[in-house]
């Protein structure tokens, strides 16, 4: 099994829901001096990056567009550089129009917005990373864009949870930031591979250097884990910056070699779980009669939200869980399908649960996975997708992986303490409906009816490897109307 890189780190954090990466983002923003590089599945020029007391406190811009305008204006040395999926027009609805021209005319000096089609067919850029200077990461769930922002106490209602002047859903997600010349280094060489590909023609590595800007910098708002390396897995049908025949499939090999390590806990958090290949690894870990009996908990959403989910994955999740719970009791293993709700009042009850985005797995308190891929077909095998992972059996790391843990569950308790490993799932089983936490509801009637029907492997919206086919009309028509708006400019 194979990483794209293994770099050191001089430190590393983990940020838990919207409000605590936003925040430790907009710190760094307002710190860079030489290089901004951002890529991401979406990008909103609204969104505030500081909310309530911190941003009437705020001595720049806080939403994202004015405050890069603000720092173009105010660091004479300073460059951005914009990388964003190339959108497939049915997603047309839920995006911002004409984005490319909307930075162009704000800020049209040294700064460079581009999109990216260059992805597999049927695939997307799923990819969400900030380097700093040459130096500070930020690699994991979350797309600078409306929508995202929560905080841990997900309230069921929190006048400051607003996307574009209106009230959106409890929202939980993770990233992680790392501080070090060698993993910036690393990132910036997966984001020239794209950005060549994409503007075709060649970026020069030397305006990334690193400046020393963040040699002192600590985290305010991570929970600290005290790595020496973090290694870097990619999914990428072209696998780039390295142009192999051969698609890169790293994050599903270290996904599976996890799993299969696992000797007590195995803690998952993920938007969507209709991999098979992820399915299967946790099948064969359960079925392997030599090895202990282990607790495995995943926290997921109920089901998809919107047709183009329930396709893509709700069929596939609601077959996968039940198959799972049937060969967890068959083998005696412990496991739990969960979702969580949001905090509410007293005489508040909650009218929804809170929306997963995370993409989060913890093994034996460690070995730590954080990034954008989901555990889904698509995030396997066809999307461009970017994880890190931390391992090792130093006390002090294994302290903080725990911590990281722990704290994620209690979160989606909303208690202090949670159960010890030992006897996780039946603890967690006899706190439901007492906490924030519920059983997973699959497979509904509904979707037993409709799995008597379809096969969900026939649905052709979650693929998990690409397969030539004719160009899609719809994604070409989008893209060559998008490039009518593309200025004659070039900014680097």
């Amino acid at each position: 099994m194979a990483s794209f890189r293994t770099p050191p780190v001089d430190a590393m954090g983990v940020l838990i829901d919207g409000s605590n990466y936003y925040r430790e983002l907009y710190r760094a923003m307002v710190r860079a001096e030489h290089s901004l590089v951002m890529s991401g599945w979406q990008f909103d020029t609204g969104v505030a990056l500081l909310r309530g007391k911190d941003a009437a406190g705020a001595k720049t811009p806080v939403d994202f567009l004015h405050l890069l305008k603000h720092l173009i204006e105010t660091r004479p040395s300073l460059r951005v550089w914009i990388l964003a999926w190339d959108f497939h027009p049915l997603l047309a609805m839920e995006r911002e129009w004409l984005q490319k021209l909307v930075f162009d005319w704000n800020i049209p000096d040294r700064l460079t917005f581009v999109y990216d089609s260059n992805h597999a067919p049927r695939g997307a850029h799923h990819q969400k990373f900030v380097t700093v200077d040459g130096e500070l990461t930020f690699v994991g769930g979350m797309d600078v864009c409306e929508d995202r922002w929560d905080e841990p106490s997900h309230l069921m209602n929190n006048p400051l949870r607003l996307s574009r002047g209106e009230p959106h859903k409890p929202f939980h997600d993770v990233h992680c930031v790392m501080r070090g010349t060698e993993f910036a280094a690393a990132i910036n060489e997966l984001f020239i591979g794209r950005w060549d590909r994409a503007k075709g023609e060649p970026f020069d590595p030397d305006l990334l250097k690193p400046f020393g800007t963040f040699s002192t910098y600590e985290f305010e708002n991570a929970l600290p884990v005290p790595a020496k390396t973090v290694s870097i897995e990619r999914t990428d049908p072209h696998r780039l910056p390295d142009n192999k025949d051969k698609p890169c499939m790293e994050i599903l090999e270290m996904l599976v070699s996890g799993i299969e390590s696992a000797e007590k806990l195995i803690y998952i958090e993920t938007q969507y779980f209709s991999s098979h290949a992820i399915a299967e690894a946790l099948e064969r870990r359960m079925r392997d009669v030599n090895r202990p009996k282990l607790n495995i908990v995943l926290i997921l959403n109920p089901e998809g939200e919107s047709w183009r989910e329930v396709l893509a994955m709700g069929l596939s999740q609601a077959q996968l869980i039940d198959r799972l719970r049937n060969v967890a009791k068959e083998t005696q293993q412990n496991l739990g399908f969960y979702v969580t709700v949001p905090h509410c009042e007293p005489g508040e009850e909650p009218t929804r649960t809170t929306y997963i985005h995370s993409k989060v797995m913890v093994v034996d308190d460690r070995w730590l996975n954080i990034g954008s891929a989901n555990l889904n077909n698509r995030g396997m095998g066809v999307d461009t997708e970017l994880n890190v992972t931390v391992q090792g059996d130093e006390p002090e790391l294994r302290a903080a992986i725990e911590r990281v843990r722990v704290t994620l569950l209690a979160e989606h308790m909303g208690t202090e303490q949670v159960p010890p490993v030992e006897q996780l799932v039946p603890s967690l089983d006899a706190l439901v409906n007492t906490t924030r936490l519920r059983f997973h509801p699959s497979p509904t009637e509904a979707e037993k009816t409709a799995l008597s029907l379809v096969d969900p492997k026939l649905i052709p919206f979650d693929p998990d490897h690409v397969e030539p086919e004719e160009p899609d009309l719809l994604q070409t028509m989008g893209k060559a109307l998008r490039q009518l708006f593309d200025q004659p400019r070039d900014n680097g």
